[in-house]
């Protein structure tokens, strides 16, 4: 549309509260059906998500993501956004509970790599919305909820292969050992049993986010880097609203030293989750305060009070631990009480500094070691899991052996 000296602008009496969402079909995108001279709308489900990475574009430091996109028919497309989009799935893999199943890209552009259609962002036109609520999205979840499909993606070799989701039901994911997983070298999901050594006060406890969003608001205006009176609010930016925010509050983020028999960790715990083992909501430990932490160490009591007690962390490791050697792992979801009771059910015994926790690595199996597959020298192995009984010890030196239990009859030979 072209505004020229002449061309004449009313207003209007006209209303409707439609998006004016018109989804590409992947296959008519892929096929060159869409025309890569007009900019278009896609959705799907977030798969083989890479890292975002700072690189050089046109001599300009600049955050770049790949990842691939999933239709409801297994149809898929590779994506590669750029600039303030990669920030906005950086910032909410950091600063969100949730992961990132449903991504929508409004105003994208088509272009071509290395032979590949693919979708980017078209400059700063684009609208990108994580997990999105709207009802075409609610519906297209539905569908791939009810439809799995395995995924097939091309890695840069461009050599098809199938690549394994991680588990979503965390009943089916394996108790592994802090030792284990700061040695992994693929995305998975696990869960630790550990306690809690310290609160790591490097960072603090929590962040403004906008309530309609649970996004992390950013401090602007001429208050924006000076210290703020105790008791006027300074003025916060939601990426999402696209607007100054109201309707904020305190969210929890924290980060713990936690430990177990084999090694020792950190892990981050945002809003939802820590509200889980703190037992009350960020809003209601917080002194009303805007002015900065004088002294990160004066946590409020029931923050203080979780050191010393022991949970069972469903972790992510994602390629930032397992290619960048962060010793940091985002929680995703807690378990406490009788749930560990029952781990330990199907355990020998371990020692954690006075808890009653115990460290296993899979939980089918009765007893195991901290070791790899391949391997039973990778890891020491602790003397309080060591049992006296050699022949018990060598059948149970990796996590997929279990005890034989069937009787091998001998046959008989003459003297």
């Amino acid at each position: 549309m072209t505004i020229l000296q002449d061309t004449v602008i009313t207003s209007s009496d006209y209303q409707n509260d439609s998006d004016f969402l018109d989804l590409a079909s992947y296959e008519d995108i892929t096929n060159g059906i869409c025309k890569p001279n007009f900019l278009i709308d896609v959705m799907g489900k977030v798969s083989d998500l890479g890292a975002v990475a700072t690189v050089q574009a046109k001599g300009v430091d600049t955050k770049r993501v790949h990842f691939r996109l999933l239709d409801a028919s297994g149809n898929e497309i590779a994506c590669c956004l750029w600039g303030k989009y990669a920030e906005q799935i950086e910032k909410h893999l950091e600063e969100e509970s949730d992961e990132i199943e449903i991504c929508l890209i409004r105003f994208a552009k088509i272009s071509h790599f290395r032979g590949e259609v693919q979708i980017t962002n078209a400059f700063d036109a684009s609208l990108m919305f994580l997990n999105p609520t709207m009802e075409e999205a609610v519906d297209f979840k539905q569908k791939i909820e009810d439809n799995p499909l395995p995924l097939a993606i091309f890695d840069q070799d461009n050599e098809k292969k199938i690549m394994k989701t991680a588990a979503e039901n965390w009943n089916d994911v394996n108790v592994r050992c802090i030792s284990e997983i700061l040695q992994s070298v693929e995305p998975e999901n696990c869960k630790i049993i550990c306690s809690i050594e310290s609160i790591d006060t490097d960072w603090g406890w929590f962040y403004f986010g906008c309530n309609r969003h649970n996004r992390r608001l950013t401090k602007v205006g001429r208050n924006s880097s000076v210290k703020m009176n105790k008791s006027i609010a300074p003025q916060f930016y939601c990426d999402v609203c696209r607007s100054t925010c109201s309707n904020f509050s305190p969210k929890f983020k924290l980060h713990l030293s936690v430990k177990d028999d084999s090694e020792a960790c950190r892990i981050m715990l945002l809003d939802t989750i820590a509200m889980t083992i703190i037992g009350v909501k960020a809003s209601e430990l917080w002194d009303g305060s805007f002015a900065e932490i004088e002294d990160p160490d004066l946590l409020p009591a029931p923050i203080q009070n979780l050191v010393g007690k022991s949970f069972c962390f469903g972790v992510k490791i994602t390629s930032d631990n397992y290619s960048n050697g962060s010793d940091t792992f985002k929680v995703s979801e807690v378990w406490s009480g009788d749930y560990i009771q029952r781990i330990e059910s199907l355990s020998e015994p371990l020692s954690l500094n006075e808890t009653n926790s115990s460290t296993l690595s899979g939980g089918e199996i009765p007893a195991i070691e901290c070791s790899n597959e391949n391997s039973s020298e990778d890891f020491a192995t602790p003397k309080n899991k060591r049992k006296e009984d050699g022949r018990d010890q060598m059948d149970m030196t990796s996590t997929s052996k279990k005890l034989c239990s069937k009787i091998v009859k001998k046959e008989k030979t003459e003297k």
